[in-house]
């Protein structure tokens, strides 16, 4: 199966294996937000990332993929009318096919479930999520689960899908993953 983010999973691999030599750690913790969820889950499932993380934190996660308003027909139409349109928006994003729901890619990576096992997993999303469509798209089923969806914690943050990687609500939620142990009430 080939990875649409050009070899980014394998930069990864790479990268916390440098990460483990240098620090004397035998496992790390991994934080991915949007299309960052996606190849970071392509790294514990298929590069031997499972035996070297402890936690993983996605922000608007897509694991079963994104309807994007049906942007997928969108695309298809396009190219169907207008292949040179069809082909611009497929140049522009090669690999935004491959996330949306029912993709080829998606159901082979999330064959046997999205969660990997021996991981402690949060995923934290946002109900005004207007590119993973409908948010429930990262909600996880398995016992190594935590979802959170920021508005049943903080209701009155109307924060979208790219401003949850600076929201103050949801950088407290990803130190108190990271550590729970020294948790923090999230002040809304």
């Amino acid at each position: 199966m080939a990875f649409p983010a050009g070899g980014s999973a394998p930069e990864l691999a790479e990268f916390v294996d440098e990460v483990l030599a240098a620090t004397g750690t035998d496992r790390i913790d991994l934080v991915g937000h949007s299309e960052g969820t996606v190849m970071p889950q392509y790294y514990l499932k298929f590069l031997g990332g499972a035996a070297k993380v402890h936690r993983y934190v996605a922000l608007t996660p897509l694991y079963d993929g994104s309807t994007v308003q049906n942007t997928t027909e969108l695309l298809d139409r396009l190219g169907e009318e207008l292949p040179i349109v069809g082909g611009i928006a497929d140049e522009l994003c090669g690999s935004c096919r491959e996330f949306f729901k029912g993709s080829e890619f998606l159901t082979k990576l999330n064959a046997g479930g999205a969660a990997v096992p021996g991981i402690e997993c949060t995923t934290i999303m946002t109900k005004y999520d207007q590119v993973v469509t409908p948010c429930t798209s990262g909600y996880l089923d398995a016992p190594n689960a935590t979802n959170i969806v920021l508005q049943d914690v903080c209701p009155a943050d109307f924060v979208e899908h790219v401003a949850v990687a600076f929201n103050p609500h949801v950088r407290q939620m990803v130190l108190n993953a990271l550590d729970p142990a020294n948790a923090q009430p999230v002040r809304c």
